[in-house]
C-alpha cells in the first residue's frame, strides 16, 4: 500500500487515486467478510506472537509460538506471525476503527520497539543465523509490511521501526547473495514498498536495483517466454514471483523505465493465457511438475495458493491506478476476490491455504499463522479499497455492494447492491462540492449492454456520466448469465467432457464426492438449473444434484468440473 503523499515524488504518477479510509461496508457479503477478518485478528495472542523476540533477547517467553507442534511458519521463520498480525490489523484500522484491535496493534509495536536491537534488525534470530532459509527475504518482508501497515494506520513508532529495519538491511552482510537465498526474489518488494512509504529513502531503491534486479529473467518476461513463470533458476520456481513484478512496477514508477512496464504487461498476458484457473486462481505454485496450460485439478497437486492470488490482485490494482479506463484490471480483481480470497475465509476461524477445485477445499485453515493467512488476511482487511477510486473531479465506482463513501474530493455517495448474488444497483450521490464525472464499471461478465438513465453502455467498459451532482440517483441492473469453460490440460478424461460454470462474477461448484456427473445442456444452462437463492441452483433433471457458489462452500465435497452428459448417466 502506498501513502497518499508519495505519488508526487515518483516520475510516473497514478492517474487515479486510492481512498485512504472513508469507505465502509453497511451490509451484505463483503461486510461479512470484512467483519470476520476483524474478529479473526483478535484471536492472535501477544505472548505467542512475541515468543521468539523475547526468547532471542534472553527473556522469559510465556506461551508457545504459533504452529509450535512441527509448524513450518513461526518455527522456521521466527517473527512472521507478528508481521502477519500487524499487516492485517494495520490495513483494517485504516478503514474501520476498533478499540481492541488498536490496543493490540499498539502493544505489538511497543514490544518490538522495546526489543529492537541497536542495529535495527527485527528478525528475532542470532546474527549468524539470519542469512538462512527465507529470513532476509520472506520474513523481513512480512515484518516490514506489518510495520508499514501499522504506520499507515496511525502508529508513528511503526514507521520509525520500519526505517531502522530498512537501514539495517541496506547495509547487511548478505546483500551480495541475498537474491540467491531461498525464494530470494521475494525481497525486492520489501525494498520498494519501503521506498514509496513516508520513511523511504533513495538507498531503498538503489539496493532493490543493485541486489535484486534480474535482467535475464526480465528479458524472458518481456519476450513472453513462459519459462519465466515456471523455470526460474533460483533454488526453486514459485508463483510468488508475482511479488517481484510488483517491485519492478514500483521501480518503473520511480524511474520511468518503460521496459519494466512492458514486462508487467507481458507477464499479465502470460498468466492469463496459460496459468489462470477458471474463477481467477493461479495454477503455478511450487514443488510440482508445472507446465503452461497444465490446469492441475486434483488435490494431489498444489495449486491456487491464496498468497499468489493476493499478489495477482494487487498487481492488477496497481495497473488500474495507472490505466483507470481499462475495466479488465478490476474484472481480474473481482473474480479473484470472490472465488479465491473470500472463498478462503472460514467465518472468523481461519483461512484456507489452497483453493482446490476437486474433492474439497484445503483444510489447513486450522493453522491461523501461515503465509496465506497473512496475505489473505491483509487483502480481506483491504476490501474497502477496491470499491472506489477517485481524482480531483472524478469518482470511479469499481465494484458494488452495500457501501458508504466519503471521498477526499468532496464527494459522498451511497451504493446499495446485493452483489455478488444480485445485479441490481442503486448509487445515491449524497454530497458533492461541485459537479463531477462519475464512472461506473460495467463488468465484462454482463450478458448484454447496461442501460443507465437514457444511455446504454457495453460490458467491459466504464459508463462515463458527466456533471453528476448531489441528489442524483442512478439505478440499473447488471445482467447475470451462465458461462461455461471446458476443462483442458493434464487431467482431461478421454471421452468425457468436464465443464465449469460461472454465474455473473461467481464460480459455481457441483456438490458431491468422487466423480460427479451432471446431465445438462451445456448450450442452454439456464433452462437446466433452477435457482434456489444466493447463487444456489438445483439441476432440474436430477434434484439430488446441486450447484452453489464456490465462495460459500466451507468443507463440503465438491467439483468445479463435473462430467457433463456422460452416457452412463441415468
Amino acid at each position: 500500500m502506498e501513502h497518499k503523499d508519495i505519488n508526487s515524488r515518483l516520475k510516473i504518477k497514478n492517474r487515479i487515486q486510492t481512498p485512504f479510509g472513508g469507505v465502509r461496508f453497511t451490509g451484505g457479503r463483503l461486510k461479512t467478510a470484512f467483519d470476520n477478518q476483524i474478529s479473526f485478528l483478535k484471536r492472535f495472542d501477544l505472548d505467542r506472537m512475541m515468543y521468539w523476540y523475547r526468547d532471542n533477547a534472553g527473556e522469559d517467553a510465556p506461551g508457545a509460538p504459533y504452529g509450535f507442534h512441527g509448524g513450518h511458519f513461526e518455527n522456521n521463520l521466527h517473527g512472521q506471525t507478528a508481521g502477519q498480525f500487524l499487516w492485517g490489523a494495520g490495513c483494517a484500522l485504516i478503514w474501520q476503527e476498533d478499540a481492541v484491535l488498536r490496543e493490540r496493534l499498539n502493544a505489538v509495536i511497543d514490544e518490538l520497539e522495546r526489543l529492537c536491537p541497536e542495529n535495527g534488525c527485527l528478525i528475532p534470530m542470532k546474527d549468524e543465523d539470519i542469512p538462512t532459509k527465507e529470513y532476509p527475504n520472506y520474513t523481513r518482508a512480512w515484518i516490514l509490511f506489518g510495520l508499514l501497515s501499522a504506520g499507515y494506520a496511525g502508529n508513528e513508532k511503526a514507521f520509525k521501526l520500519a526505517r531502522r529495519f530498512g537501514d539495517w538491511f541496506n547495509h547487511c552482510e548478505c546483500l551480495e547473495y541475498v537474491k540467491d537465498l531461498n525464494l530470494g526474489f521475494q525481497g525486492i518488494l520489501a525494498n520498494t514498498a519501503l521506498y514509496v512509504s513516508p520513511v523511504g529513502v533513495e538507498e531503498d531503491l538503489e539496493v532493490a536495483q543493485k541486489y535484486y534486479r534480474e535482467d535475464y529473467w526480465l528479458k524472458w518476461v518481456h519476450n513472453g517466454e513462459h519459462r519465466a513463470v515456471y523455470q526460474h533458476p533460483g533454488n526453486h520456481p514459485h508463483g510468488t514471483l508475482l511479488t517481484s513484478l510488483e517491485g519492478y512496477l514500483d521501480i518503473y514508477r520511480a524511474t520511468g523505465e518503460e521496459y519494466l512496464l512492458e514486462c508487467i504487461v507481458s507477464a499479465l498476458k502470460m498468466y492469463k493465457d496459460k496459468w489462470q484457473h477458471v474463477g481467477g486462481g493461479i495454477v503455478m505454485c511450487e514443488f510440482d511438475n508445472f507446465y503452461p496450460g497444465c490446469n492441475f485439478l486434483s488435490p494431489n497437486h498444489a495449486y491456487n495458493e491464496l498468497c499468489i492470488t493476493t499478489f495477482w490482485m494487487m498487481l492488477n490494482y496497481r495497473m488500474h491506478l495507472l490505466y483507470p479506463d481499462n475495466e479488465d484490471y478490476i474484472n481480474e480483481i473481482e473474480k479473484s476476490m470472490y472465488n479465491v480470497l473470500i472463498a478462503a475465509q472460514v467465518d472468523d476461524i481461519g483461512i484456507h491455504y489452497l483453493a482446490l477445485l476437486e474433492g474439497c477445499k484445503d483444510l489447513r485453515y486450522a493453522d491461523i499463522a501461515t503465509c496465506c493467512a497473512a496475505t489473505g488476511g491483509r487483502m480481506l482487511a483491504m476490501l474497502p479499497m477496491f470499491m472506489y477510486s477517485y481524482d480531483k473531479d472524478i469518482v470511479s465506482v469499481n465494484m458494488f455492494g452495500h457501501t458508504k463513501a466519503d471521498l477526499p474530493n468532496g464527494v459522498s455517495l451511497n451504493t446499495i447492491s446485493d452483489m455478488p448474488y444480485d445485479g441490481k444497483v442503486r448509487i445515491e450521490i449524497e454530497k458533492a462540492d461541485a459537479p463531477f464525472t462519475l464512472k461506473i464499471r460495467i463488468p465484462a461478465w454482463c450478458k448484454s449492454d447496461v442501460k443507465i438513465g437514457e444511455n446504454t453502455y457495453k460490458a467491459g467498459t466504464f459508463a462515463v456520466i458527466e456533471g453528476a451532482n448531489a441528489g442524483d440517483i442512478f439505478e440499473f441492473t447488471l445482467p447475470f448469465s451462465f458461462r461455461t469453460t471446458l476443462l483442458t490440460g493434464a487431467e482431461v478424461i478421454p471421452g468425457k467432457d468436464r465443464y465449469a460454470i460461472e454465474y455473473g462474477p461467481l464460480l459455481l461448484a457441483a456438490l458431491g464426492r468422487g466423480g460427479v456427473k451432471v446431465n445438462i445442456d451445456i448450450n442452454d444452462v439456464a433452462s437446466c438449473l433452477k435457482p434456489i437463492g444466493n447463487g444456489v441452483f438445483r439441476v432440474t433433471s436430477d434434484r439430488s444434484k446441486t450447484y452453489m457458489p464456490y465462495m460459500d462452500i466451507v468443507d463440503e465435497p465438491l467439483t468445479v468440473y463435473p462430467i457433463i452428459n456422460d452416457n452412463e448417466i441415468g
